[in-house]
């Protein structure tokens, strides 16, 4: 072969160097491939499709056939490798090999990236990229980055072979060549599946993130952040869906990912984190004073998602909460889903004052106390105690009550309520802004003396994965 590429013996025809690699795989190839196929770390699953880089020499793309025996190949080719291109179809294109349509040669800029990506996109287009492999031996240094490239975006399994090239032949070594395998790096590493998990976070859909960051956990080589995710996310669906039953094993397992996974977190993360934990752990207790925080939460958070109708209806419950709370916590034995008016004193002069305070209202609410209280009701009911919830947030003053009456309205009309109109963004906000009022008045009577702006901000969802 060598006395063949120096010219100093023919065989076949085209170029000494054509002439020589014809040889070679006439009489050479078998043995290599042999040898080759007991060194080389072979894909585990069933190659259909092969793309191979073929820059100048047809050797490589041959060999890793013979390797591989795809279904379909795909030779991408610079402007100086149409002889070689020749050879490779005479010898892969035949009975036992591979159909005519099934192979196919596409140029390329070979220092066009742009180029090279769309190329091989284009040949893929409605296969399953799983099943297809890159060789990037055969291609020039910016041809073989590109194809690198392009096998990482779109998640094909990528080859090398490894060996050598002599220096005065500029081919394979005979007998010394091996199949590499390289982990691609989404893979490996996770980041773009990392990042397309973390959108799904940040929507609040937190199962199917939970899902996802499941099975990236399971086959990247680091797995910490996606284990530490996959658990935050599940905390935070039971959390949405108030799922007070599967709450306690959620804060377990978080507490348990932290303790082997902390590092992975910012200490400010890790610190939040830790305050919604202890919280959770109120909920799933039954707290009460928590219920009322976690509404308010919980609507901030769907008002941020842009479902105007799940914070609508978190934001009345917010206020019903801030009113009902107090009758019990203010006036022992009271329940306002089964009125016993001699818990508030004589029944006759609490009836009388509520009828008072319900005809004073433009236009008038229902003078007859209901056994069950309705969130208007206890409203009346807090201003005709002159209580001090309704003091501090003004609701003793008939206009203040036809207020919160009309900012109550729109949500009852709901779908999720009593109606079918859809709820607007202003009426959200201006359920959030009587919430936020009542609670604040409501926890500086019945909260633990910290700051509750604080407290929600420090309980709103993490929107990063740092």
């Amino acid at each position: 072969m060598r006395r063949i590429e120096r010219g100093e013996q023919r065989y076949a025809d085209g170029s000494p160097a054509l002439q020589a690699t014809a040889y070679y795989l006439d009489h050479l190839l078998a043995d290599a491939v042999a040898r080759a196929r007991a060194a080389s770390d072979l894909p585990r699953r069933k190659v259909d499709v092969l793309i191979s880089l073929c820059g100048f020499a047809a050797t490589p793309t041959v060999l890793t056939y013979e390797l591989l025996r795809p279904i379909r190949l795909v030779v991408i080719t610079s402007r100086d490798a149409p002889d070689s291109v020749d050879l490779i179809g005479q010898r892969l294109v035949g009975r036992d090999r591979l159909r005519y349509q099934d192979f196919r040669h596409v140029p390329v800029d070979a220092s066009d990236p742009i180029d090279m990506y769309q190329q091989i996109a284009r040949e893929l287009a409605g296969r399953d990229g799983r099943h297809a492999v890159i060789d990037i031996t055969g291609g020039r240094k910016v041809m073989s980055a590109a194809a690198a490239l392009a096998a990482w975006q779109l998640n094909l399994g990528l080859t090398y072979i490894e060996n050598q090239f002599d220096p005065v032949t500029r081919q394979l070594r005979h007998g010394e060549v091996r199949l590499i395998s390289l982990e691609n790096p989404t893979t490996l590493f996770g980041e773009q599946e990392l990042a397309r998990a973390l959108e799904m976070f940040r929507s609040g859909a937190f199962e199917a993130a939970r899902r996802r960051y499941d099975e990236i956990a399971e086959r990247i080589a680091v797995p910490g952040r996606a284990r530490l995710m996959r658990t935050l996310a599940e905390l935070y669906r039971t959390w949405c869906d108030l799922d007070l039953a599967a709450l306690p094993a959620a804060v377990a397992a978080m507490e348990q990912s932290l303790r082997q996974d902390r590092r992975h977190l910012r200490p400010e993360t890790a610190t939040t984190i830790d305050r919604q934990l202890a919280f959770a752990r109120r909920l799933a207790a039954g707290d009460a004073t928590a219920f009322v925080v976690c509404f308010y939460v919980l609507g901030l958070h769907y008002q941020q998602l842009g479902r105007h109708d799940f914070a609508a209806l978190l934001f009345y419950r917010t206020i019903e909460a801030c009113l009902t709370s107090r009758l019990r916590h203010h006036y022992p034995g009271f329940d306002p889903d089964d009125c016993d008016w001699a818990r508030l004193g004589d029944p006759a002069a609490v009836r009388a004052r509520y009828t008072e305070v319900s005809r004073s209202l433009t236009p008038p609410a229902p003078a007859g106390p209901p056994n069950k209280l309705t969130l208007f009701a206890a409203a009346i009911l807090l201003a005709s105690l002159d209580d001090e919830l309704a003091r501090r947030t003004g609701l003793v003053d008939p206009g203040r009550l036809r207020e919160l009456r009309d900012r109550t309205w729109a949500r009852n009309k709901s779908v999720l309520a009593h109606g079918t109109e859809p709820i607007a963004a202003e009426h959200t906000e201006s359920l959030r802004t009587e919430a936020a009022r009542l609670l604040t008045a409501y926890w500086a009577l019945h909260g633990d003396g910290n700051d509750v702006d604080e407290l929600c901000a420090g309980l709103r969802f993490l929107r990063d994965d740092r």
